[in-house]
């Protein structure tokens, strides 16, 4: 039995027996002694005596002496009714009973010395004795009398039919109970067959596979879970495949122009001099440096990015950054300035990777702003945190392209070809190193035209704090 849905009906049924059936026991037992209680104390069999004990005591006005005519009366009411109460071919037992007076005082008993007294609830179950003046006692059947008291015909035909009634009622139940209880844990392995099937699909390869979950319960919400972790494989593997697809791109152009120029010499079409190696060492290097930058990203991936961290002077940092790249921007006609307050708050940052970051933005900015175009770089603090913002008006990106800027290979030409870009892989670099130094970047549309790049880091202060 390994199936959830029948280990659950099982404890179910187990469950419902033991209910059912200890219901249906109790039930049947009360519902006997309470029947039995009342064939004794209300079928009218104690009509002649209680007659002789309200004649008893009008003529004496009270109880007293009753004791010790009890015996007599009782053995003659006992003659006329023939009530003998006894096992098959066992000795007849008399019935025993005591008289109590309106006080709840017992007055008499069959038993032997009359003592004590009786409450209330007591005297619900009691037979009245009635003068032309009221109650004036009761009569109490002893309660060992009333669980074998026998019944007539019809009380025993009732009670039998009481029991068949409760045993079919029972059964009933259980019924009902099953089918509701089978509804019920259907209702609960039906999504998990499902989430089980989907499961199953994934692990064979199919990424595409969704558990078909509806409602709001625990279950639901697992199922929900489930397709997320889902659609989070079918993505990352989607990423991992066009990211192997984009390295192996970048990766062929390179090794393309050097296997042809190589090729070229050996068969004499270029000769082996200084410009012709010069080209091919070209290649080398920027086949090297791909290699650093997804070496680099691997490492951000696995959160093993080492950082050595120092307080900087930010603003001499930069006013170094924008002379080292004042040549090319003169060479390309672009004006490079730089903006910043009077003084900034220091931040302890790792040189070389910020350093990184700044050229990687500001070498992007270059290369797509057209000639007699502008390059700025400005800073600000703002919340315990300076913002550096590297801004042109250069052609810009679509406002919908914008959260892809920072994913790896991604580029705003379609065509993917070089002279339009590099390898797509620097500002996902950025990004990276911006993250690890726990800030963070983001890109925006220039006023007027143009892109806008913008990375927070957290201040010295604020870090302290």
């Amino acid at each position: 039995m390994n199936s959830l849905f029948a280990k659950g009906m099982l404890a179910f049924l187990v469950i419902i027996l033991v209910a059912v059936g200890t219901v249906s026991v109790l039930t049947g037992r009360v519902t006997e002694t309470a029947f039995r209680r009342y064939a004794l104390t209300r079928s009218g069999m104690w009509d002649g005596l209680t007659t002789r004990l309200a004649n008893y005591h009008q003529e004496r006005g009270s109880w007293e002496g009753i004791q010790n005519v009890l015996s007599a009366l009782g053995d003659r009411w006992h003659r006329e009714r023939g009530v003998e109460i006894g096992g098959p071919g066992g000795p007849p037992r008399m019935i025993d009973f005591r008289i109590i007076s309106t006080d709840g005082r017992v007055v008499a008993d069959t038993r032997g010395v009359p003592r004590g007294t009786v409450s209330r609830g007591d005297l619900d179950n009691a037979v009245p004795i009635e003068t032309d003046e009221g109650v004036v006692g009761y009569l109490v059947p002893a309660p060992e009398n009333r669980p074998d008291w026998p019944l007539d015909a019809a009380q025993a035909a009732f009670l039998s039919r009481v029991r068949t009634i409760l045993w079919i009622g029972a059964a009933a139940g259980l019924g009902v109970a099953l089918v509701v209880g089978g509804l019920l844990f259907r209702s609960i392995t039906a999504p998990l067959r499902e989430l089980t099937s989907a499961s199953d699909a994934i692990a064979k390869g199919d990424l595409s596979a969704r558990a078909d979950v509806r409602g709001q319960d625990e279950i639901a919400q697992l199922a929900d879970s489930f397709n997320e972790m889902a659609e989070s494989l079918h993505r990352m593997e989607e990423a991992r495949r066009n990211q192997t697809a984009d390295i192996a791109h970048e990766l062929r152009t390179p090794l393309t122009v050097l296997q042809g120029t190589l090729e070229a010499m050996l068969d004499g079409v270029y000769s082996a001099d200084r410009e012709n190696l010069q080209a091919a060492l070209s290649q080398t290097r920027t086949l090297s440096r791909l290699i650093e930058d997804l070496r680099l990203l691997a490492l951000a991936d696995a959160g093993k990015l080492r950082l050595v961290k120092d307080r900087l002077d930010l603003r001499g940092f930069l006013r170094q950054i924008v002379e080292a790249y004042q040549p090319h921007a003169k060479e390309r006609g672009i004006a490079l300035g730089l903006e910043t307050p009077s003084a900034l708050p220091t931040v302890c940052v790792d040189r070389d990777r910020l350093a990184q970051v700044m050229g990687n933005l500001v070498s992007n900015s270059l290369h797509y702003v057209p000639r007699h175009g502008h390059v700025r770089v400005e800073v600000a603090t703002q919340d315990g945190e300076v913002i550096v913002s590297v801004i042109d008006d250069g052609p810009g990106i679509p406002a919908e392209d914008l959260p892809h800027v920072f994913k790896r290979f991604w580029r705003a030409d379609p065509a993917r070809r070089r002279t339009t870009g590099g390898s797509g892989l620097g500002l996902s670099i950025a990004s990276h190193i911006v993250k690890a130094h726990g800030g963070r970047i983001w890109a925006e549309e220039t006023p007027g035209g143009g892109l806008t790049v913008r990375f927070a880091l957290p201040t010295s202060d604020a870090e302290s704090a």
